[in-house]
């Protein structure tokens, strides 16, 4: 069926409100904007953060680092005091007790080293043989009293007694030297520890410094619910005996740190000893003392000259890394 012109339908305007939404009941209004910061509700009842400052921390200890304070405000913003259960509360710091029970176990395993004990005891052997060759002695000089007795104690033949003893001393050395890869290890290992160790006990110190905050803050609260108040001091309680725990854990870290600094020293001089010995040391000292036993067939070279300062640098060197691994084990 066809349709004229004016019978098209006649084009409808659009309202001027065809872009907003209507609203069917009541007047339109903005929505509510979300707030920047998370909503906690403990009880029905909005949780507000406990106010504190890097401030309000160093009042309570003066010596604690900003590094210190920084990190008890965060354990402070994190623990929440409304649970029923108390579980911030009965685990605060746990995880650190039990970090340091897994480091006490790693440094008992290289106390207990079997690279580093042996080091030890052939260092030991060397000294001994490398004392019985002080060049001062073998190759004693005649002339003055301290001299004279000197020259009592030498040994007659000098050259027969650096004939017997070296060969034990080269393979003591060869011994060491293929030890230094595993005493390396354990000093790599012991140097680890140590690092462990000191960020234990930083932040053992921000949960302790966190852990007084908590409890001075919870005894000056005074709440209008009863129950509430006591379930805060049953908290404060709790929170007491955790910091105490606490703070004779860092007492033992603390002692921790010493010694395993102490032994790191031992460890990484052996290891220094371990791997310069063979192959720099010992080949130096060797031909300076061989030089030495040649000049002594003299008798006129031996009382004019004596030790050349060389060997005796040498020798004086070897003891002082030895002597230093004995003195400290």
């Amino acid at each position: 069926m066809l349709f004229s012109e004016s019978a098209a339908p006649q084009p409808v305007s659009a309202p001027k409100d065809a872009g907003q939404p209507k609203v069917l009941f009541g007047a339109p209004r903005a929505p509510t904007p979300k707030g920047d910061r998370p909503r906690v509700l403990a009880a029905g009842e909005v949780r507000h953060r406990i106010s504190c400052s890097v401030a309000d921390l160093q009042n309570i200890d003066a010596d604690a680092t900003q590094a210190v304070a920084k990190a008890a405000l965060r354990i402070i913003d994190s623990t929440n005091l409304d649970d029923h259960y108390f579980d911030d509360v009965v685990r605060f710091g746990a995880s650190l007790q039990a970090e340091h029970g897994r480091l006490a176990e790693g440094e008992l395993d290289i106390v207990s080293s079997e690279a580093v004990a042996a080091g030890r005891g052939l260092a030991g052997e060397l000294l001994q043989r490398l004392t019985a060759l002080d060049p001062d002695k073998v190759f004693a000089v005649r002339g003055g009293f301290l001299n004279a007795v000197k020259a009592l104690a030498a040994p007659r033949d000098p050259a027969g007694l650096f004939s017997r003893l070296y060969p034990e001393v080269r393979a003591l050395a060869t011994e060491l030297d293929a030890l230094a890869p595993d005493i390396v290890a354990v000093a790599t290992q012991v140097r680890a520890i140590g690092k462990a160790y000191k960020g234990l006990a930083n932040s053992l110190a921000a949960h302790i410094l966190a852990g007084r905050f908590l409890v001075h803050h919870i005894g000056g609260l005074q709440l209008p619910d009863r129950a509430r108040q006591t379930h805060y001091a049953s908290q404060s309680q709790a929170l007491e005996t955790r910091t105490s725990s606490l703070s004779a854990t860092k007492a033992t870290v603390e002692m921790s740190i010493w010694t395993v600094a102490a032994a790191s020293q031992e460890i990484e001089a052996l290891a220094r000893a371990a791997e310069g010995l063979l192959q720099e040391d010992l080949p130096a000292w060797h031909s300076a003392y061989s030089a030495a036993l040649t000049a002594a067939r003299s008798a006129q070279s031996q009382e004019r000259a004596g030790v050349s300062a060389p060997l005796r640098n040498l020798h004086t060197r070897i003891l002082g890394k030895l002597k230093l691994e004995r003195n400290r084990s």
